[in-house]
């Protein structure tokens, strides 16, 4: 099954000049230069279409409701998201949702944030990081990542769920390059004949995204976030672990707390790179009131090649130069367990990536 979405991703505005110094008729902006906007701009800017507000070369998160087509209760066991312009996309994450009256598909939203001249949010005007006041973003069951492959549940015996008459919502986040691009995206499920031996979960949390306790100093090549904290109110399998950061991001590392009080280290990346977000496979049982623990440390200074900007300090936030410390992970569980009732976060993050 695939699922195709185009996305209108306006990348940039490019002037248009004429050669005044010929005998040609003068150009004007009704004659010569609306017809353009008209035809190459004004189907999806314009109010509730797909562009949103480009200010100062941003491109907010937009979340867009699909139709599954799912009319049973179906086992996927792989997904893979494909952009078709993989250098303007910083993700697009998916999660599946029970279908409710209200819901339009295909329809576009977004929220403008007040930003300063560089693109970052304003703490002093509202959050920089969080829901949308209408529809709420979907947690981020799936994502494409720059370097990250396709989903794939088979290798640990297991299946994820997709309930009867379920929507997909996605959360897309396109950073401008200077050209504009149609992204056609593709979703691929491989689905199960039969029912799975156990059900996969994919989860994640986050680090504090408050102002006032993640402010990254200006020049500090070693600050340490605050951790990302779960407690597992079940017993799971601990199948795979990939953190996610922005490009200030520096190491992370993932540490179980079991409930006898030994700690033990189960992830260590000690060289974050941006652009290769990889996703680490494992195998970890892990008892009922086990607590992960996620740490992660950020170079706001010169020595960083990627950083943007070692003089100002820098908050959670949505966009690729502002930060995130978003550590996802994926269980297994019976099958028949409830999703709901697997863990505990200690943040409750707004979703996506």
């Amino acid at each position: 099954m695939r699922i195709r979405f185009c996305a209108l991703v306006l990348m940039g505005m490019a002037a248009m000049v004429a050669d005044t110094a010929t005998s040609s008729p003068a150009v004007t902006f009704n004659k010569d230069v609306l017809p353009i906007l008209q035809r190459n701009c004004q189907t999806c800017h314009r109010p509730g279409q797909v562009a949103p507000h480009p200010k100062n070369n941003v491109i907010e998160w937009i979340s867009v409701v699909v139709p599954t087509g799912f009319t049973k209760d179906t086992w996927i066991t792989s997904v893979q998201i494909k952009p078709e312009h993989p250098a303007v996309t910083h993700h697009i994450c998916l999660g599946f949702n029970p279908h409710t009256p209200d819901v339009q598909y295909f329809v576009p939203e977004w929220q403008d944030k007040d930003r300063g001249e560089d693109g970052s949010a304003l703490p002093d005007k509202g959050p920089t990081f969080g829901r949308f006041n209408g529809r709420n973003r979907s947690m981020a069951e799936d994502c494409y990542l720059p370097g990250n492959i396709a989903a794939d549940y088979r290798g640990v015996h297991a299946a994820k769920l997709v309930p009867a008459g379920s929507d997909i919502t996605l959360n897309l986040h396109y950073t401008p390059n200077g050209t504009a691009v149609a992204d056609h995206v593709q979703i691929g499920f491989t689905v199960a004949k039969e029912p799975p031996e156990r059900r996969y979960l994919s989860l994640s949390s986050s680090a504090p995204t408050n102002p006032k306790l993640f402010a990254i100093p200006p020049n500090e090549p070693n600050w340490q976030s605050p951790p990302a904290e779960v407690v597992f109110e079940q017993d799971v399998e601990l199948v795979s672990m990939m953190p996610h950061m922005h490009v200030r991001g520096k190491d992370m590392t993932y540490t179980l707390e079991y409930p006898d009080g030994r700690k033990e280290v189960v992830l260590n990346v000690p060289h974050y790179d941006f652009n290769w977000q990889l996703g680490y496979d494992t195998s970890i049982k892990v008892p009922k009131g086990t607590k992960l623990h996620v740490d992660a440390h950020f170079d706001n200074s010169l020595n960083n090649k990627f950083n943007p900007n070692p003089n100002k300090t820098v908050y959670y936030g949505e966009m690729t130069w502002e930060e995130m410390m978003f550590p996802f992970f994926g269980v297994v569980v019976d099958k028949n367990a409830d999703p709901k009732k697997v863990m505990k976060r200690g943040v409750v993050p707004a979703g996506g990536a």
